[in-house]
């Protein structure tokens, strides 16, 4: 019994042992090369070191858009003991001044990977450099930062948790502001802990390229300033402003209001986040008539000094009623473009072929996108000639029966000013590596020649005339002589134009030698409604502010009031090299004095007299002063909620009621 015992238990050894030797084979011989390397990947450790994102800068250098290198601390609770968890949660309420309680609570409530904290300052990191805990981690989490907050979102865009370029600059520019990652091979212990550095087969990261805008922040500062202030005056639901280089086609400054931030794109909708300047298309009114006029001058069609019959201010078409605002009998072609006379440019736009007219919108860059490096462009929409009908001309010679965006109405506005030449907006300047050195250089892109030089000059001319003695004289400044056209368009919805409007301004300075176009497009006043009257006085507001700033936009500062002899004096010296055309044709003597009776009230602080004005009148002083109102009818006003001569307080709102003779029932133009 006993030798059968002992024979059965050296034969289990024996086969033991045979089955831990065939095993052991199997491992060091058949499947050493599998097994080497497990131990290996075990042992050794490739960790990727994140690449910095690439800068974004204004045209001076100034930083807009960085990476902050943050990071982020987690533990793995399946790991801790409960010793563990104390030591952690007292260590994290020493470093961030929060309670015990609230680390204990996050590392018992959740089971797995728990993060402590989220995106802190790499400083931080100093604080546990000899705090080891198994199961205890910090990684690297970085920030894209913006560091004036909401300036210029909608250029800029935005990333996701990523970093991934969701929008803007960022997702245009993606390939180029993303870097390529580097990778620390390590090797292990045991436990886990870094025991050497493997530099032969390590790669250091390559941060991504700095992107260099041509937009200026002074610019955009007051734009989006001023544009919020505008849009907040008259009650308007938004606002868009863009700046640009008429010579270059560079943008200076783009602005939507609201606006959003941009590492919290995700706290607003859709709306609020897309770049309107781009996206959106709206008919443009009466801003459509310099273009308009640009064409008959171009072909010889009209003389600024012909008189046209403008029919007191209405003129039927076909089945159409033309009515102008303000009624005039007659006309010179220069007054109809500084009156805005619907029946006037409509009488003129018969003298146009409809394939010239056609051909010229196009190749002022209408129907087509503008191919400006930001993403979600749309092309607006230009009827051909084939699908005109009767009214089809007359209409878009006003500025209906087309949709645009804003930018391309300033590219071709632009065109008008610049020689004729049309410029593809641009908004990069150049790309930059981490040594400074330039990947790419991005210059001005000339489309084609619009019209001829003469024609710039004399259009330009024109729309000097508009804000002097027009629609557009309360763009007039002070202190610099510009130009410009009003429009105001109403809206189109559900197969009708409602009373619904969009309130534009563009305009340009200085007006001999213009450095800086400008449009200013108001959605929705709730007051005010036409362009010359809301629009047109943030222009102005820019203007002068840029003037102030920047001193290379005129170096001699200048000052002057309008009338007749230093007007003629100050014109023979600001434009004495420029073409005759200019200064033959400029009409600049006229005083107007609306506007002289605006003016005195910039800067008052006592509440005027309004009663027996005009409504129009009336918004003029109360936006010169910077007053917010609301009005109740229309005509003239007949009683004011803050008395005369009474102090006016900063949160004060003027009501003023108004008598009106007659309703506006057709499409409302300026």
């Amino acid at each position: 019994m006993i030798n059968s015992r002992a024979l059965l238990v050296t034969f289990i050894l024996v086969v033991s042992f045979m089955a831990i030797a065939v095993k052991l084979f199997n491992i060091q011989v058949l499947e050493h090369d599998r097994y080497a390397k497990i131990a290996k990947n075990q042992q050794d450790k490739a960790l990727v070191i994140k690449a910095e994102r690439g800068m974004i800068k204004d045209r001076n250098g100034d930083i807009l858009s960085y990476t902050l290198n943050d990071v982020s601390f987690f533990v793995d609770t399946r790991m801790l003991s409960q010793t563990s968890k104390g030591r952690i949660a007292a260590k994290f309420s020493q470093v961030f001044s929060k309670s015990e309680k609230h680390y204990l609570h996050s590392m018992e409530s959740t089971k797995g990977n728990v993060f402590l904290e989220r995106k802190v300052p790499r400083e931080k990191l100093l604080e546990f450099q000899n705090f080891i805990v198994d199961g205890f981690v910090s990684v690297d989490d970085p920030t894209r930062n913006y560091s004036y907050g909401n300036l210029a979102s909608h250029l800029l865009g935005y990333v996701n948790s990523d970093l991934i370029g969701l929008d803007g600059v960022e997702r245009t520019y993606d390939d180029y502001l993303t870097g390529v990652d580097g990778l620390l091979y390590v090797e292990r212990d045991v436990q886990g802990r870094i025991v050497t550095v493997k530099d032969e087969l390590s790669r250091k990261p390559r941060s991504g390229n700095n992107i260099q805008l041509t937009i200026d922040t002074k610019y955009q500062k007051i734009l989006e300033q001023e544009l919020k202030k505008g849009v907040d005056n008259c009650g308007a639901v938004s606002g868009i402003g863009i700046l640009m280089n008429p010579n270059t086609g560079e943008i200076l400054a783009l602005a939507n209001y609201p606006s959003f931030h941009p590492s919290e794109y995700f706290k607003v909708n859709d709306k609020i986040r897309r770049n309107r300047a781009l996206t959106d298309t709206y008919e443009p009114g009466s801003t459509m008539k310099a273009l308009t006029m640009a064409v008959l001058l171009d072909n010889g069609l009209v003389k600024e000094d012909e008189i046209i019959n403008t029919e007191n201010g209405r003129y039927r078409i076909a089945n159409a009623n033309i009515i102008d605002i303000n009624k005039y009998e007659k006309l010179s072609v220069r007054e109809v473009l500084e009156q805005s006379s619907n029946v006037g440019i409509t009488k003129l736009s018969e003298r146009i072929d409809e394939r010239t007219f056609y051909r010229y919108l196009r190749d002022f860059g209408f129907g087509n996108s503008t191919s400006i490096s930001l993403p979600s462009e749309s092309a607006g929409f230009l009827k051909k000639p084939d699908y005109y009908s009767t009214l089809s001309k007359p209409f878009i010679s006003f500025g209906y029966e087309i949709s645009v965006t804003p930018m391309q109405m300033v590219a071709a506005f632009s065109s008008l000013i610049n020689g004729g030449i049309l410029y593809q907006p641009r908004i990069i300047n150049k790309i930059i590596d981490e040594h400074d050195r330039v990947i790419e250089q991005f210059e001005s892109k000339r489309i084609r020649n619009v019209i001829s030089q003469e024609t710039s000059e004399r259009i330009k001319n024109l729309m000097f005339g508009v804000v002097e003695h027009g629609t557009g004289k309360l763009a007039r400044c002070s202190n610099m002589l510009v130009g410009g056209k009003t429009g105001t368009s109403q809206k189109y919805i559900d197969g009708q134009y409602v009373k619904d409007y969009n309130a534009s301004f563009i305009g340009f300075f200085p007006a001999d030698k213009p450095e800086v176009v400008g449009l200013i497009l108001i959605n929705s006043p709730a007051t005010g409604k036409y362009g010359g009257i809301v629009a047109a006085p943030v222009f102005k507001r820019i203007v002068n502010r840029i003037v102030e700033e920047d001193i290379n936009v005129i170096p001699q500062r200048i000052s002057f009031t309008r009338d007749e002899h230093t007007l003629d004096q100050l014109l023979e010296t600001a434009f004495s090299n420029d073409e005759p055309v200019f200064l033959q044709t400029a009409n600049i003597g006229e005083v107007v004095p609306k506007i002289e009776i605006a003016n005195q009230y910039s800067g008052r602080i006592t509440m005027p007299n309004l009663v027996n004005r005009s409504l129009r009148d009336a918004l003029a002083i109360l936006n010169e002063m910077g007053l917010r109102y609301d009005i109740k009818g229309s005509g003239k006003v007949v009683e004011q909620s803050i008395k005369p001569g009474t102090e006016i307080t900063s949160d004060a709102v003027l009501t003023i009621k108004c008598e009106d003779n007659n309703m506006l029932r057709t499409l409302g133009i300026f």
